[in-house]
């Protein structure tokens, strides 16, 4: 994948138990017995690396948003509630499991780059040790059966994060959107829009071989970046003195500013990062890390664990928004635009 690309790859797959009732209509009994289950078997020594079960009743609010800000729960699985639920997350980080969810398994795997193949890989392997221990509800005509019919098929949903912010200011990104309808696939904004990074994934329910929806999602992933980078060309060109002058006020904001919301550092951050791959801006703490990893670690629920000594639950807290300038000027200290 081309620098330009600034990414993050994600794979789910969703199964439900055949001898039970989808999640929102089962008793919570049987859902209860569901999870003990799979629980029991993911805490034996069957597998490569260990599971680390979640107490959802024990963590706090900040914890459970931790999880989503890092990719490992969903935000649905996290504003849900009921005691039948479970989590758990393989290895360091590797993937996780949402047990009784909007589906009764709900396996996830995210990492930071261009990982879309390898993530498929170990998902495959976990789903298969997973049907060891569950009868996964199968139809020879619609495949695994999910809660929202739409999902039916192969219940495999594959997502890159891209960072296109030239595609998102043109206005072209309309067309790209159309052109991925065509082709099965959606294309929405991650964290609001914020620094134009979007996010792509396949929408329509399919049934063919999972390598090829990953595919897919790959070369279509591929193809955006190539154009993403065609326009930062063209606005290089056609508009060098506004290109320089939103760099160098970006840059100005990240030195100086003493307040800022996530949104403002994700897109000051898009915009230095911009400025680095064009040749236009040195920023050796900018260069330290991937644009991708720096804009995460800014999430509010990460600034509490990793910031702040006195912990809170309150992620509207303006003390988040002052760490999160500190770190700014930090990372951007002694930044110039060429």
């Amino acid at each position: 994948m081309s620098k330009n690309a600034l990414t993050a790859s994600a794979v789910s797959l969703s199964r439900n138990e055949a001898g039970k009732r989808f999640s929102h209509t089962e008793d919570a009994e049987a859902l209860q017995e569901l999870r003990a289950e799979v629980v029991g078997a993911l805490t034996t020594d069957h597998w490569e690396r260990p599971w680390r079960v979640y107490d959802l009743d024990a963590m706090s609010l900040v914890e459970v948003n931790h999880l989503v800000e890092r990719g490992l729960m969903t935000p649905a699985f996290s504003e849900e509630a009921g005691e039948a639920r479970g989590f758990a997350v393989y290895g360091n980080n590797q993937a996780s499991l949402e047990i009784n969810g909007v589906e009764h398994f709900h396996l996830i795997g995210f990492r930071e780059g261009d990982q879309l193949e390898s993530l498929w890989s170990l998902l495959s392997v976990l789903d298969d040790r997973l049907e060891a221990v569950a009868s996964y509800a199968f139809d020879p005509r619609w495949g695994y059966l999910t809660a929202y019919p739409g999902k039916a098929g192969t219940g495999l949903r594959a997502y890159a994060t891209l960072h296109v912010p030239a595609l998102m200011l043109t206005g072209k990104l309309a067309a790209t959107a159309l052109e991925l309808v065509g082709r099965g696939l959606g294309i929405a904004p991650l964290w609001g829009g914020a620094g134009g990074v979007v996010q792509i994934s396949n929408v329509a329910r399919q049934t063919g071989p999972e390598s090829d929806i990953v595919a897919e999602v790959e070369n279509m992933s591929r193809a955006i970046t190539e154009k993403e980078r065609s326009v930062r060309k063209m606005l290089m060109r056609e508009h060098p003195v506004q290109a320089r002058d939103q760099i160098g006020r970006a840059l100005g904001a990240a030195q100086h500013a003493w307040v800022m919301t996530f949104h403002e550092a994700v897109n000051l951050i898009s915009a230095g990062q911009v400025g680095m791959e064009q040749g236009l801006v040195e920023a050796p703490g900018l260069a330290a890390e991937s644009a991708f990893s720096l804009m995460s670690r800014l999430q509010p629920a990460h600034i509490v664990l990793e910031h702040m000594e006195v912990k809170t639950d309150c992620l509207d807290s303006p003390e988040i928004d002052e760490i999160r300038a500190r770190v700014m000027r930090e990372v951007f200290a002694g930044a110039i635009v060429r």
